[in-house]
Order: C-alpha cells, then structure tokens, then sequence
C-alpha cells in the first residue's frame, strides 16, 4: 500500500493532498434534491436546547436512509472471515513485529477486537481487524491504560510536568502573583509534584489530577469572585488533562458522542471506567471508526486496493471526515480562489467541541464560491461535516458539480499534513505533524499478511 501525502505530490488542483483516487465504480449519490429541513423546535428553555445541535439532528434524521447504500455496498468489498479464522489470522502477526502484543494476552485482545467489531454491527473482516490491530499499537502498545510518557524517546514525567508549568506561567503568570495564590501555588507543589512525577500511566494521572482538583476548589472558595471564577476554568482544564482515554486513545467528548449514536448513555465516570478496560477502550474505539470504515470502503473498496485504510486510520487520529473534508476545502478554494487553510474543518469549534456560528474561512469561500447560495444553508449543511451524511447535501452537490465542470475530476478524500495542538507540545515536548502518524500507521499496515 502506498499513499503520497500532500507535500510529496507536486501536483496541481486535481492531485494535490491526493491519497488514492475514486474507484470507477465509486457509488453515486441520488440526484434528487433532499427534503427541506423542517424548522427547529421551538426551545423552551436555550440552556437545556441548543438550536444548533436540534438543527443538525433534524438533517442527520433526513439523510439517514442514504447511508443504508453505503452500508450494502462496503459489506460487499471487505474480505469476510468466520470467527475461527479471523482469530487464526491475527494469532498469525499480532505479536510479531511491529505490533509487539505480549503472547500473554494475545488472546484477549484478539477476543476483544472481534468482539467489538461485533458489537458495531461491522462485518468481521480483515480490513477492519487489522486496521484495529494497527491503531491499538501504535496508540498504546496493547495497555488498557497507556502509558503516560514514552520511554523510548528518553522522555519522562518530570519533563512533562515542568512544560505543563511553563504554559501555566505562560498563560497565568500575572495571576499566579496575586495573593493567596502564590500560597497556595507553593503548598501544592509541595503536596502533588512527588506523586505527580510517580504516576506511570494516564490513569494515574488522571486519579491524582481530579484529587487535586477537589482540594484547590474547597481552599480556592475564599478567594475573589473573579479570580475564582478564573481559577476554575483553568481547574475544570486540570481536572480533565487526560483528553485521550484507553487502548485505542479515543478523546472523551468523541467517545461521548459515539456512545450517544449507537443508543448508549453513559455518565462520564462510568464512560471513563469502560474504556479503561480492555473490552471498553477498543468497543468504543471502533464505534468511533465504523462511519468513516463504511464510506471509505463503500468509495474506494476494490479487489487489491487496501490504500483506502490509510484515510479510515488517518481521520481516526485528526478528526472525523477531515481527509474527505480536505478535499472539499481544496474545491472550494480553487472555485473561491481564495486562500485558506487546508485543515479538515469546514466550522469554527469551540474548547468544547461545539460549532460557532461566527463565519468559518471555509464558509466565506464557500459563500463566494457560490453567490446565489444562502449563507443558513450552507452552515446546516457545514454542521453535519463530522458525519457521513454530509455528501448527501445539496451543498456538497453543488460543490461537486461546479469543481468537476471547471476542473474536472477529482479524488474523494484527501491525506493532508497538519500540525498538532499545543496539547500535543506539552505532550511530546516538539511540535509535530501527522505525517508522523502516517508513517507508523504505513509501517504497521504494510507488515500484516494480507493475502493469508
């Protein structure tokens, strides 16, 4: 399998950020126009509704019965095992190398991975169990509760926690002298930076984290109303430093969603706990893959091409969709001819993951791509980017058509090489880009025996 990240193609609109191209036989979505969406409920009370979220939820209801096609045809290109020979598949590589699962507990998280395909109502194939494979190695090495730095690149905790310091320094430093705070800045570091430095997995982390939360809220209560009410948003940030949970390192706020759309509530304790587990983290993890398993598979699944794996893994590590999202914004800049971003986000989000209504750059180019659109419009349709249903809207449509008549055809998705979040510094302690993910997910797809 072979992908050409965007920096390396050299190519021009047709080809740039391209990864694979469109099968011949790629299905095509119905040309009749979809329904309109019926006006929002009216919401009795905005801090319990969001109009936004209702909005979205009444297009994904609309489009829903699209995806039924794609389901039918990605069951017809993947290569299906009955259990006993999926499980002797994967006995035959998992613990060599480059995925290393300890021979002790092959057999579990061999059983967990079927059985979380299972439970996703996903066929049992070698395509998705690879894949699944693959992401549990590179993402934690086969632990429940991944490891909270990396040895082998010689890092270590009390590295990680004296980056931590310097972004709060950063951030808080004219806070951080105002008294009490330096008080109790100093009784802290005396209490917690010992069992921080110990801590050895990201559940340990975690654990101490919320207990120190709890202690600085209680001391934290006497202080001014508007140095609490800062101290608190930077405590709520503490408290959840760990954004990534279980073997496969899926964020929270991702988890919770998916957990939502398969019908499943969970409060965030409980979720927290369930993926921490080695059935929970890779069930849920594999929740968070099936959509863009199913389209990719549906778009690109081939007898002998297994490239489209690379944009399934990709999007798993930087965002539902962003790779078919890429190649949306490159359209919608050349026809804009505006410059902009190529980032995989068509809408502003916020620290919590919620669309922002201020215009995006990509909806201003969108808009001035296509000047009879309405600008309502075209955010519906921009909210359901992080879903499948979004190439069902008459956005997309119109994109599609206006790019293929000025310039022709073009792939469906795209490997771009973005930069990581400033999470990520503090994390790794350089700044880096997927293209590192990429390569790791290359080396591990391109050892398993595929044709066995």
């Amino acid at each position: 399998m072979i992908v050409v990240p965007d920096e390396e193609s050299g190519a021009g609109p047709k080809q740039e950020q391209t990864a694979v191209h469109a099968a011949d036989t790629e299905p095509q979505p119905s040309r009749e126009a979809p329904p309109s969406v019926p006006p929002a409920p009216a919401c009795k009370d905005d801090r319990e509704m969001d109009p936004v979220a209702v909005q979205r939820d009444a297009l994904l209801t609309i489009l829903a019965p699209n995806l039924k096609e794609e389901e039918r045809l990605m069951g017809e290109r993947v290569h299906k095992l009955d259990r006993a020979a999926a499980y002797q598949w994967m006995a035959g590589f998992l613990s060599s190398k480059p995925l290393n699962c300890p021979v002790h507990s092959r057999d579990s998280w061999i059983k967990a991975i079927i059985g979380a395909v299972e439970r996703n109502n996903l066929p049992i194939c070698k395509e998705i169990l690879g894949l699944v494979a693959s992401i549990i190695s590179i993402e934690s090495g086969f632990r429940r509760d991944p490891l909270a730095v990396d040895p082998s690149r010689g890092e270590t905790m009390a590295a990680l926690v004296a980056r931590s310091e310097k972004d709060l320094h950063q951030k808080l430093g004219a806070l951080l002298c105002v008294p009490p705070v330096p008080h109790y800045y100093k009784l802290y570091r005396e209490k917690y930076y010992q069992r921080l430095v110990s801590c050895r997995t990201e559940g340990d982390v975690e654990v101490l984290a919320k207990s120190a939360v709890e202690d600085l809220k209680r001391d934290a209560a006497v202080l001014p109303d508007l140095l609490k009410r800062i101290l608190y948003n930077e405590l709520d940030k503490v408290a959840n430093v760990v954004r990534t949970k279980g073997s496969m390192q899926l964020n929270l706020l991702r988890a919770q969603q998916v957990m939502k759309e398969r019908g499943e509530q969970f409060t965030d304790t409980e979720l927290r706990d369930y993926m921490y587990t080695l059935e929970g983290g890779v069930d849920v993890g594999v929740a968070a893959l099936k959509p863009m398993f199913v389209q990719y598979a549906a778009r690109y699944g081939e007898p002998g091409s297994l490239s489209w794996l690379f944009l399934v893994g990709m999007d798993y590590h930087y965002g539902p969709f962003s790779s078919r999202n890429m190649m949306e914004q490159i359209r919608i800049r050349d026809l804009s001819g505006r410059k902009m971003e190529i980032d995989g986000d068509l809408l502003r989000y916020d620290e919590h993951g919620k669309p922002e209504t201020q215009a995006s750059d990509s909806l201003k180019a969108a808009l001035a791509a296509l000047p009879s659109a309405e600008q309502t419009a075209v955010f519906n349709d921009f909210l359901l980017e992080k879903h499948p249903h979004y190439i069902y809207t008459n956005t997309y449509r119109i994109i599609a058509s206006e790019h293929l008549k000025r310039f022709g055809e073009t792939p469906f998705a795209a490997i771009g090489n973005l930069k990581m979040g400033e999470e990520a510094v503090i994390k790794h302690g350089v700044a880096w880009k997927t293209r590192s993910y990429l390569k790791k997910l290359d080396r591990t797809l391109n050892s398993l025996p595929w044709d066995q």
